[in-house]
This record gives C-alpha cells, structure tokens and sequence, in this order.
C-alpha cells in the first residue's frame, strides 16, 4: 500500500517540531454522517462504482489516487493473449468511466505478448508535472529475475514515450523483486518497497523512470535484514525534509513482528529514529505486521496493521513519536489494540484523518465470513463509539467483497477501494470504489 499526494495526506509536509513531546489532537469524533455512502456517486445512488479488472476471477484491485475531479483506480488482471497486466482505469469525481482515458476509461500495460508475463500493479500516483505512474513488478519470464515494473501515462492513457523504453522501465536489481507499495515525490522521482531476495526493499527511481543512483549510491537501492524474511508494505514522504519512512513486518525469534524503518533523501538510515534508524515492535508469542503509514504534523509517525494469533486477529494501531519513542498519550503506551470482531481480522490500509482520528481498512469477521471493515480510532486510541457499532462499521462490496485502501479526499468524505467477484454487470472481477462521509 502506499501514502499519496491527496488532500488528506498533505499533513505529511509538515515540518516535525520536537521529538518527545506528545502529540496533540483536535480532531472531531465521529459525526451523524460518518460511515454512509455518498449517493452522488456512482450509480444509481449506491454510492459506488465498479471497474471491470479481469475475465473472471484472474484479476486484483490494489491502489487508488484522487486529484481534482479524477480517480484513478489500478490493479491488475489477465490480458486478451493470457498473462497478467497492468490495468489502469480513471473515473470522473462522479464515478463514472472517464471515456478520454484509454479505452472507455481503462488501460492495459503488458512487457510480452506471451501467456508467461505476469506484471502486477502495487500502487499507482500524479505527477505534478502531468501524467500517472503504476508501480509494480514482473514476475520470472524466461531466464529473467522478478524485477520492478514501471509505467508512466499521458493524459489520454496512452504510454509516455518519454518515460523509459517507450512509456515502461523494468528496474532489474540483481535479484529476485515482489513489490508491495510506492509513491511519487513531488520532484517526480518515484518509491518501490517490497522485498527483495528475503530482505526489506527501499528502491527509487528518476522522473524519466532511470534506477536513481544517488540513493543509497551508487546502488539505487536499499535492503535492509531482519531476521530469516523481512518485506516492506507501504512508505511515506516527508516531503519538507525528504526523508522516507517505510513499514512492514519481520520474522524474528519464531514470530512476526513489527518493522519501521526511517530513510534519509540520501538513502541512509536515519540514526536519529528509533535503534539506528530502525524500530522492530511485538509481543513475545504474538505475530504483528504493518501495512499502512501516515506522518503527523507534529513529526510523529502512525503505523497501522493486525497483531493476534491466527483465528483471533484484530486490528492495531501504534504512534510513535519524531524520534521513534512511543506516543504515551495515544492508546496503551502508543499502542491502540482493542477487539475489532470476534473473529480473524487482517488490515490492509490507512488514512490519517483531518484532526488525527485514525480509519483502518481491512476485512474480517467472524465464523469464517469475511467481511470488508473500517475501523475507526479516537485522537487518544480509543476505537470512536460514534463510528458504526463501537467504532467498528462492515461495508457491503458484493458477495465475494474485499476492502483494499482508503484515501483522504476532503475534510469530510474518503473514497474506498476493493474488490468483487461478482456475476452483475457480468462475470468477472471488478475492482470497487465508493465515496463516504466521515
């Protein structure tokens, strides 16, 4: 998952004040509307809208952004000729398929006319200089390694032939790829994470789509060992003071646990956050994760993921300090981890609301019945009785629904992004934005 450049996030320019002092909330609770649909969007009032991803169940959903009056919507899902692509669709601010974008509002981005390429969409952003770049990566093909995948599109959705090998790069760095998130900067360069041959992957790249050098020079990347496996999910940009923070999980001592880590623009790990510029946080016996970021305005830093045994995991949220130390005002020791249902619930984004509330995304449930979850967090930790029931609202996506990411759109409303597997308008797999006040 990734943290864009929307309104909601701009929070992120901020400049942090002081390291150990905690951070300070004004946000509202949750108000009458909060968790209902916008029935402007969409059709016929539901609030949502569907976009066609793959034939049946080939396809995924995975990252949203929003500027102006667009969405864009990207994920990935099987090609005419076989193969996964890169799909890539923009929707007006009403919800419906942008017909100047590509093809009735969608793209498709292949590296091989060939059954055996597999490229999958992580996270996709605006350039402000014009134009979208996908974020991904390329499964083996032949005797390649895994290797991150870009891709940058005019306004009309055709490729920038300006941007790499006509409009597409792949950034082969010696081993073997998965992405999981990224961004694009303000300057246009562009941020993958993943992992890279077991190892926690910090890579980045120039505006035109070069491996960019500079970083962690002259490699262009970053990996960074925590035990056995270690896997990046989602980064963010202080924007002000380029510094990168990038969160996942590790499998330490028999367990998963936690991970935080904080770049300098140079690539560096920033010795003045948490242990060398690295914070690995768990219970004994209690696997974590991170999935989700988000900079305060104070300098401090929210992580977002899941945290419990297998059968009985719940949401949770940790706030940290500037200098990496816990929030003692947020939570148990800057630690938010009440019972989100009685059932196994995985965490799959963030938002940082205006004010500091916190709404986590996720799908869960209980008896095995999977549902798509929003979560969402007082200023102090607490799970905002206001919200849902005890804080905690399901959101119907279709029989087969799952809930991906959550974006910031205004003071008031955020669009949220999934997935269905479903048999109307036909069969396939639809990715699914919605609209809700908040």
């Amino acid at each position: 998952m990734v943290v864009l450049l929307v309104p909601g996030h701009l929070l992120a320019e901020e400049p942090a004040r002081r390291a150990g002092v905690a951070l300070r909330c004004a946000g509202p609770d949750a108000g009458a509307m909060a968790g209902q649909l916008d029935p402007s969007f969409g059709g016929a009032g539901t609030g949502m809208a569907r976009v066609r991803f793959g034939a049946d169940d080939d396809g995924g959903f995975f990252d949203l952004d929003a500027a102006g009056d667009e969405i864009i919507a990207g994920g990935w899902g099987q090609g005419g000729l076989g193969g996964v692509r890169f799909r890539v669709a923009r929707l007006t601010g009403a919800g419906s398929a942008d017909p100047d974008f590509g093809g009735g509002g969608m793209v498709t981005t292949s590296w091989a006319a060939s059954t055996g390429d597999y490229v999958y969409l992580a996270a996709v952003g605006r350039r402000r200089a014009g134009g979208i770049v996908a974020i991904g990566w390329r499964d083996r093909f032949g005797a390649a390694s895994a290797d991150v995948a870009l891709a940058r599109y005019a306004e009309d959705g055709s490729l920038d032939p300006s941007f790499g090998d006509g409009g597409k790069r792949l950034l082969d760095l010696g081993g073997d790829e998965v992405v999981r998130g990224g961004l694009v900067a303000h300057d246009g360069r562009i941020v993958a994470v993943g992992q890279r041959d077991g190892r926690l992957l910090i890579a980045r790249a120039t505006a035109d789509g070069a491996l960019d050098t500079s970083f962690a020079s002259p490699r262009g990347y970053r990996t960074v060992a925590l035990g056995p496996a270690s896997v990046a999910e989602a980064v963010a940009i202080d924007h002000r003071r380029g510094r990168l923070v990038v969160v996942g999980s590790a499998e330490r001592d028999g367990q998963r646990d936690m991970v935080v880590v904080r770049l300098l623009p140079s690539g560096a790990l920033d010795g003045s956050f948490g242990d060398r510029g690295v914070i690995v946080a768990g219970d004994p016996g209690i696997d974590e994760r991170a999935v989700a970021v988000a900079l305060s305005p104070d300098g401090g830093v929210v992580v977002a993921g899941d945290a419990g045994p297998e059968g009985a995991r719940d949401f949770q949220v940790r706030r940290f300090l500037a200098d990496g130390s816990p929030d003692p005002a947020f939570g148990e020791a800057g630690v938010a981890a009440w019972p989100t249902t009685g059932g196994d619930d995985q965490a799959e984004d963030m938002a940082l609301l205006p004010g500091g509330a916190v709404l986590v995304a996720g799908n869960g449930g209980e008896d095995g019945a999977a549902m798509p979850l929003l979560a969402r967090y007082a200023c102090d930790g607490a799970l905002d009785a206001g919200f849902g029931a005890g804080g905690v609202l399901p959101v119907d996506f279709g029989e087969f629904g799952v809930l991906h990411t959550v974006r910031v759109i205004s003071g008031d409303q955020v669009l949220l992004g999934g997935a269905d597997v479903g048999m109307s308008p036909g069969p396939g797999t639809y990715g699914v934005v919605a609209r809700m006040w908040m």
